[in-house]
């Protein structure tokens, strides 16, 4: 039996570009979930991996794609606990208004990519704070505060291997791409606390990452975690360089901005990508909204101080 078991969410009916992870101690817990959409397939794999009960759902952050199936699992092992970060702990709860914001992005595709989202029961809600572990006898799991993707946005780190899961805060680096891009939604997107999120994460000394979306790294081969860390801030200072450029050319609405930053990415970051690559990377975290959420927070930078 391994030590960490990856279960492959077919998100989206796409193998190998959403991951949820079997951490078994003295306890078990799932960390991510996948989207509700996708639960059949993690229940699935759950079987596979020989797991009848939960004790902890644990979940980076609350986007859809991350803690969609959140509620349904509660359901399903009525025993596990979920532990969130405290600003997404009120919308697995209510989850109304969750589903509102995301619908605003994906407009008529959001039952179809995601399945709808099932509450949680307050008293099933555990909070974890900044350093706050969750104890599974024998290993325990540590939230890391790593803003930038997202405010309620918490890396873990598995101190019995030494391995981080990092959720969205490096963006996507999906295993047969070999690239990072950055995942910048709006309207949290923050680039600085992005960027000082992956140096703290570097900083953990962790002997080995994984991206949700959908990567390993370590020291053998296709990235240690130095390495892929600085690709991800790399990557994110680049691609705000390219929607200010674009916004400086007069490009600054998002059809145009996006079309130029495609453009960009594409000759200097992702040329060697197949086409099918290029396209599950797409898939994952599109140009669009990646160039929707730098235009935002430019939005916010720029406006008066104190105003919304």
């Amino acid at each position: 039996m391994s030590d960490i078991e990856v279960i492959d969410t077919h998100m989206l009916g796409l193998a190998g570009i959403t991951a949820t992870y079997v951490i078994r101690g003295e306890q078990t817990a799932l960390i991510e979930t996948g989207p509700k959409s996708s639960v059949e397939h993690v229940l699935s794999g759950l079987e596979s991996c020989g797991v009848s009960s939960l004790d902890w759902i644990v979940v980076t952050h609350i986007h859809l794609d991350h803690a969609g199936a959140a509620g349904t699992l509660a359901q399903r092992f009525p025993q596990a606990r979920v532990a969130v970060h405290p600003v997404g702990a009120p919308h697995l709860i209510d989850p109304s208004k969750l589903w509102s914001s995301a619908a605003r992005i994906y407009g008529d595709a959001m039952t179809q990519m995601w399945g709808g989202v099932d509450p949680l029961s307050a008293d099933r809600v555990h909070v974890l704070e900044d350093g706050d572990s969750i104890d599974l006898g024998g290993r325990s799991l540590t939230a890391i505060e790593t803003p930038g993707h997202a405010y309620h946005h918490h890396a873990f780190l598995d101190d019995l291997s030494g391995t981080v899961f990092v959720g969205d805060a490096l963006g996507v680096r999906l295993g047969d791409a070999g690239i990072v891009r950055p995942a910048t939604p709006p309207p949290e997107f923050h680039l600085e606390k992005a960027v000082d999120s992956i140096a703290r994460i570097n900083l953990l000394g962790a002997n080995a990452m994984w991206l949700t979306h959908f990567s390993r790294h370590d020291d053998g081969g296709g990235g240690s975690v130095a390495e892929v860390c600085e690709e991800a801030a790399d990557g994110l200072r680049r691609w705000g360089s390219w929607v200010q450029a674009a916004r400086s050319e007069g490009a600054g609405d998002l059809d145009s901005a996006t079309a130029y930053v495609a453009k960009r990415a594409r000759a200097e970051l992702e040329a060697k990508l197949s086409e099918e690559a290029s396209d599950r990377v797409e898939s994952t975290t599109s140009t669009s909204m990646n160039t929707w959420g730098y235009l935002r927070y430019l939005e916010k930078q720029e406006a008066p101080e104190g105003a919304s």
